[in-house]
């Protein structure tokens, strides 16, 4: 049975997640799998949603939810444009309703194997069921790097059902730990919005495999848009090329977030985002 209940003390990655009192903001765990739950931070705007987006934070998907004076923040480690303000500011300006989600009670991060698991699209079943229930409207899966890997294991499996569209920034196209086009051909039937920067230096998303990429989804969904990034801050910090710099869109991530949020409003957006180098 699907129940749904508002979290009064979490505790992922060792901090303590409580529950919103503005704008319905809340995070809500629903039972899943037998005893197992999962949790997501549910951020809604001003008046009426017109629709929902679910964001797949990228890396291994390890968030925390924290309590502040003006709502929440998501502390994450490396989980890219799904998991930082910008893009939920974009999405609330615009009049989405978001579900920030985190792994489920299991485990404390998302393993590239359990992201193209049944379970986790089990999981994310549920988190479907229960927000379209609540919101009625359109529903869209967005996945940055590691977390394009739900996205395309989840959209596959369902075979779209209770989904109307895919957004993958910075999408995984090639590696070990395998790529969104090595999901079933003709299983996803649903708009697809590619985003990547021209300059990205994680050898597992780079920028001249996109068109492999939406050559792979052509085949079966209405339509493939593409919006290519240039600019930003080129610094890596760690050597982490796969969680900073041109990979996570920093230094543009206003402008990107908010030429996604035209797109899910089926409203002109640029095809190209340009920030200067920095």
């Amino acid at each position: 049975m699907l129940r749904a209940k508002v979290f009064f003390a979490l505790v992922l990655s060792g901090l303590a997640i409580l529950p919103g009192a503005a704008s319905g903001d809340d995070v809500i765990t629903l039972d899943t799998r037998p005893g197992i739950t999962q949790s997501f931070l549910l951020l809604e705007p001003e008046g009426t949603p017109k629709d929902v987006v679910i964001l797949f934070p990228g890396h291994e998907g390890e968030v925390a939810f924290r309590k502040t004076a003006d709502g929440y923040e998501v502390d994450n480690k490396g989980g890219g444009l799904t998991a930082r303000r910008p893009m939920r500011e974009a999405l609330r300006r615009s009049g989405f309703a978001m579900a920030v989600v985190a792994p489920p009670s299991d485990r404390s991060q998302l393993s590239p194997q359990f992201r193209k698991s049944a379970e986790h699209t089990q999981d994310i079943q549920k988190v479907i069921s229960y927000l379209r229930e609540r919101y009625r409207g359109k529903l869209y899966l967005h996945g940055h790097c590691l977390a394009s890997l739900s996205v395309a294991s989840v959209a596959t499996r369902l075979k779209s059902d209770g989904v109307s569209g895919l957004i993958l920034s910075s999408a995984r196209s090639t590696g070990k730990d395998g790529a969104v086009t090595d999901f079933e051909l003709g299983a996803v039937s649903v708009p697809v919005l590619l985003v990547n920067h021209r300059d990205d230096s994680c050898p597992f998303t780079p920028y001249s495999l996109v068109e492999r990429v939406k050559a792979f989804y052509q085949n079966s969904v209405p339509k493939v848009d593409m919006i290519t990034v240039t600019g930003g801050e080129a610094r890596v910090a760690m050597n982490r090329r796969c969680q900073n710099g041109f990979h996570g869109f920093r230094g543009v991530e206003k402008d990107t977030a908010q030429a996604i949020a035209s797109w899910l409003l089926n409203k002109e957006f640029p095809a190209h985002v340009a920030g200067a180098k920095q």
